[in-house]
């Protein structure tokens, strides 16, 4: 074993003094074997430690010589995890890439481009956002249930940190944590699994960062009694408790959960139990305003209804879209009665499969119990709707649309598909029906909220359907496609900046409030974005809601937006990033000054004037 060993790194070895001997016009070839022995060296046991002892030559050998590693000032840290799970030689060039960033930081190479101090920051970032790969047990469950790809990244992270930890990474772990709950996603997995992340390095290091203890205590102890209990003794705490202290306990959950956007198997434990023996008390947990507090007075039964059906630990998210659902002045009677047919509509074959394929759920009180939390969810959180890593910007969008403006037509609509299993949609007097249509497959089904994963692939296949009918015309085909699809609200006019000369000052005109104070009155209203990466380069376009159009605190005019996708604090080109806090957003929005919006903006629509 230990002359294969001894072997393997002697190929490597080789493999690198061949690949700097050669010409630059043949670096290409020998780069594949380098990679080739990296990989498999990257298998055995002391493989990283081995190739480390070489990461001071990579360079100079053109290891990385024309390829994405090349220049290490562009390299992204939230790239590496992607990379180093692409498996072959592409998570070979990664991993030799973070050990030659290691060595830079280490002061084992020195680089003319990148200081030590900028190579421990990148590792620290990339640590930080990969903590769950960090720190992988080695446990018979995680050898079991964990990809081999996860395995060999974690031990590359686990190699980086053994020789460049920093405390910094706390740092950064709060603002990547923070970033992402400030956005109030309706999915919160990888919110949860960083904070879950920091916890268990926090104990095992000496320096922790108190910055995140807020985020711990909102999952973990969010109140009171919470603090002092565990999940099974937690009930015969709250029965055992007074009624003062019943609502300290409210208020502190309610706080918890307004201030971070996260909920707790106590939040859950604490409004099933109340909804059962404690009525009265709901207005302390769910009522944040005079709005909240009016709508659950005047419709408590089907709120008690949603409860009893929806809430459970599993479910607990939506407690917070039911929070802010009772703040939407949305409670007609058309809505409760669509509310009411949700708690009890048959469910489709098609529905009860897929729900069964991806969820693992035949039992039929948590199959509705699902499906009634993600409604709330969706309607309680518009701007919470991710697409995941799936490309259905367009059918995403249009959820969140008909959330904001027209709830009872998405209720009905979503109804209607639990009992038939499809979607029709009219376009330009032709019937589309998705049961007739091939499906796209989701392949990120982890990120993406229930309603999402039932409704975007029917939704997707009639919008590709309407493409297909309208390609070929005098300019973009979402001219026509999005009233369609939206079904109503859409303004008329189209502008797009491929066959409009007059785009950027239309949209001026219409989009400004100097020019338009009256703007907002139709908002929101679809558009699309051309989004570039951080050196510039136009990377594709991109659906989009423009919500607001208004100065900030500092009298810059920005346009407020939804973007479906689930991480909206970006880079766009070089000097345009977009913000999702701190100048005026409301949850789940993001924002751009004007200009940097209209630098990026490719196709809106406006109203047709009289």
């Amino acid at each position: 074993m230990g002359l294969f060993l001894f072997t393997s790194e002697n190929s490597f070895q080789k493999a690198l003094k061949q690949l700097s001997q050669t010409s630059a016009l043949n670096k290409s070839l020998f780069q594949q074997a380098v990679l080739g022995e990296a990989a498999a060296l990257l298998t055995e046991p002391n493989g990283i430690a081995k190739m480390y002892k070489y990461a001071h030559l990579f360079d100079e050998a053109g290891l990385f010589a024309g390829k994405p590693w090349e220049n290490v000032r562009k390299l992204n840290p939230v790239l590496v995890r992607g990379t180093l799970h692409a498996g072959g030689n592409a998570s070979a060039a990664e991993a030799l890439s973070e050990l030659r960033i290691l060595a830079i930081a280490r002061g084992d190479y020195v680089h003319p481009e990148m200081s030590a101090q900028e190579a421990a920051e990148f590792l620290t970032k990339v640590m930080a956002l990969n903590l769950d790969l960090l720190l992988l047990k080695e446990t018979e469950e995680n050898r079991v249930m964990q990809l081999h790809k996860d395995q060999q990244a974690s031990e590359i992270l686990r190699f980086i940190s053994d020789h460049c930890f920093s405390p910094l990474v706390f740092q950064s772990l709060y603002q990547e944590i923070d970033n992402l709950a400030v956005q109030r996603p309706i999915v919160t997995n990888k919110i949860l699994k960083l904070i879950a992340s920091a916890k268990r390095l926090a104990s095992s290091v000496d320096q922790a960062d108190s910055s995140l203890f807020h985020y711990e205590n909102a999952v973990y102890s969010p109140a009171d009694l919470a603090a002092a209990s565990t999940i099974k003794n937690y009930e015969n705490k709250l029965k055992s408790s007074n009624d003062l202290l019943l609502i300290r306990e409210a208020s502190q959950l309610r706080a918890s959960m307004n201030q971070t956007g996260l909920v707790s198997p106590f939040h859950a434990l604490f409004l099933t139990y109340i909804n059962k023996e404690k009525t009265d008390l709901l207005q302390s947990i769910l009522c944040v305003d005079n709005t909240s507090r009016e709508n659950l007075r005047l419709n408590l039964p089907v709120i008690s209804s949603l409860i009893h059906s929806a809430i459970t630990i599993k479910t607990r998210r939506s407690i917070y879209g039911l929070l802010r659902l009772l703040q939407r002045d949305i409670f007609t009677s058309e809505f409760i009665s669509e509310i009411e047919r949700l708690l009890q509509v048959p469910l489709h074959d098609k529905i009860k499969n897929t729900l069964k394929a991806v969820h693992k759920i035949t039992d039929k009180d948590k199959l509705r119990s699902l499906l009634v939390s993600e409604v709330i969810s969706i309607l309680g959180q518009p701007l919470g709707i991710g697409q995941g890593f799936n490309p259905t910007c367009q059918s995403t969008r249009a959820l969140s649309y008909w959330s904001q403006k027209e709830p009872v037509m998405l209720l009905k609509m979503f109804n209607d598909f639990l009992e038939k299993g499809k979607i029709t949609i009219n376009f330009e007097e032709r019937s589309i029906s998705s049961d007739t249509l091939p499906h796209i497959y989701l392949s990120d089904q982890d990120n993406i909220d229930t309603v999402s994963l039932l409704l975007i692939p029917h939704l997707d296949s009639i919008y590709f359907e309407m493409l297909k009918a309208a390609q070929g015309r005098e300019c973009d085909p979402h001219k026509w496609i999005n009233p369609s699809f939206h079904l109503k609200g859409i303004w008329t006019e189209f502008s797009d900046a491929f066959s409009d000369l007059e785009f950027k000052a239309k949209f001026r005109q219409h989009y400004h409030p100097s020019n338009n104070p009256n703007v907002n009155d139709g908002l929101p209203q679809p558009a699309g974005i051309t989004i570039y990466n951080q050196s510039g380069q136009a990377l594709g376009a991109h659906a989009i809601l423009i919500q607001r159009v208004k100065p900030d605190s500092k009298g810059c005019i920005r346009v407020y937006f939804y973007n479906p996708n689930n991480d909206s604090l970006q880079v766009w080109a070089n000097s345009i990033r977009t913000s999702v806090t701190g100048n005026g957003e409301y949850e789940g929005e993001s924002s751009l000054p004007f200009d940097d919006f209209l630098h990026c903006l490719y196709a809106f629509h406006f109203p047709k004037q009289d």
